[in-house]
């Protein structure tokens, strides 16, 4: 064999050794780099101002970082300017950064300060919740090594233009047995200074109003009991803290007095409270009680009876069937025969009849009967929808007298 074929065949099989050496090694290289962890993007990171490594470096200096509105009222809007100077010797760069629910920045006055000049930065925000304490923020970002974060904060009370105290409802309980009694309301704002009652009106006989301005001391007061009122049970712990709240800054008394006009039983009547206000000229409380009058009541058999409510529950019966209910009444304070003067019933086949019971003593004994006819319907009329009774009598203490009856007519 020549020479020359076998050299070309050695010099190739070590070509093609050395090729398959270098495609392993590309091969393990390529590996290698895929697997390593990517390098960081610059459009990946918080487009956030950077301070300089070497320097100069501006200085960021705010004239006040928190800012406090006072006493707003809900839903209300406002906004503050927060003034920022640059007292360093480089430029200073700012960026808005994050921010919290119903707050922005509404305007950021230039990226850049140049060293020696100011900028502001306004914060706008909408008052959405009840309160009492409002505070939101915002975050600034800067160059400043020193201060690379701001945080700017505006804070204050969410008031109220007007409001009730005891709120919705005036209770004066039990009155009296001659209907006298008397209640002090108040009616507060936490906003306006020029707070003026100038009328009260209800169409409940009975009830007059005296309106009567606090002095600044007594303002004081009633904000010391509105605290006491609002007040959570104490922590176990011992880690009470005063309640905040806002400021009064006007209110009026209102003395609620009651007569023997008032009818006999329990009684929810709306107020309506005008004032001076132009955003809230009037404000409406219910003013509520019960005058038990001259009568004590005692339920009959098959009947019970709820004085709180002044109820008459007649219970369940059959629809085929006549049934009745009622009350032992005794009277006191009355010499002559106790009579019903007039009876207005709802529903008005329900009969109302009052008639004289035995007993012993000084004391007049009646029966207040209800009789339900046969052939009702079925029906259920609870405390939620009961049959009333307005009764009138010929005692000159108590004229009226308002009840209500609950009963059930079923299978």
């Amino acid at each position: 064999m020549r020479p020359g074929p076998v050299i070309v065949a050695v010099l190739s099989l070590v070509l093609a050794v050395m090729g398959v050496s270098w495609l392993a090694q590309s091969l393990t290289q390529s590996i290698t780099v895929s697997t390593a962890e990517p390098a960081e993007k610059i459009e990946d990171a918080p487009d956030f101002p950077r301070p300089s490594e070497t320097g100069p470096h501006p200085k960021v200096n705010f004239e006040t970082t928190e800012y406090d509105f006072g006493t707003r009222p809900r839903f209300s809007k406002g906004s503050h300017k927060f003034v920022v100077t640059n007292t360093g010797e480089a430029t200073l760069k700012l960026k808005a950064g994050e921010t919290t629910c119903q707050c922005t920045v509404g305007e950021l006055g230039q990226n850049s300060v140049d060293p020696g000049e100011s900028t502001t930065i306004e914060l706008s925000w909408e008052i959405k919740q009840p309160g009492p304490g409002f505070q939101h923020s915002a975050q600034i970002h800067t160059n400043d090594p020193a201060n690379p974060t701001q945080t700017l904060i505006v804070k204050g009370f969410i008031g109220v233009d007007i409001a009730t105290w005891p709120a919705d409802r005036w209770s004066l309980g039990s009155l009296k047995v001659d209907g006298t009694s008397t209640f002090d309301g108040y009616v507060f704002s936490h906003i306006s200074e020029d707070l003026e009652v100038t009328r009260v009106e209800s169409s409940l006989p009975g009830l007059s109003f005296k309106i009567v301005p606090l002095a600044e001391d007594q303002l004081k007061m009633l904000a010391v009991r509105l605290i006491a009122d609002r007040a959570e049970p104490p922590d176990p712990h011992g880690n009470d803290a005063p309640p905040k709240v806002p400021d009064i800054k006007a209110a009026v008394q209102i003395q609620v007095t009651t007569d023997n006009q008032i009818p006999v039983g329990q009684f929810s009547i709306p107020v309506t409270i005008h004032t001076t206000l132009k955003s809230v000229p009037t404000v409406t409380v219910a003013v509520t009680g019960v005058r038990p009058g001259p009568y004590q009541f005692f339920p009959l058999s098959g009947t019970s009876y709820q004085h709180g409510s002044m109820l008459i529950d007649a219970g369940p019966f059959k629809p085929t069937e006549e049934h009745t209910a009622g009350l032992l009444v005794i009277c006191r304070g009355f010499d002559d025969e106790l009579k019903l003067t007039e009876a207005v019933v709802d529903p008005s086949w329900l009969k109302v009849s009052l008639e004289p019971a035995p007993g012993e003593g000084d004391v007049r004994r009646y029966r207040l009967l209800l009789k339900f006819p046969a052939g009702l319907p079925l029906m259920s009329r609870t405390q939620l929808n009961p049959a009333t009774l307005k009764l009138r009598t010929n005692h000159p203490d108590a004229e009226a007298l308002n009840l209500k009856v609950a009963f059930v007519v079923e299978e």
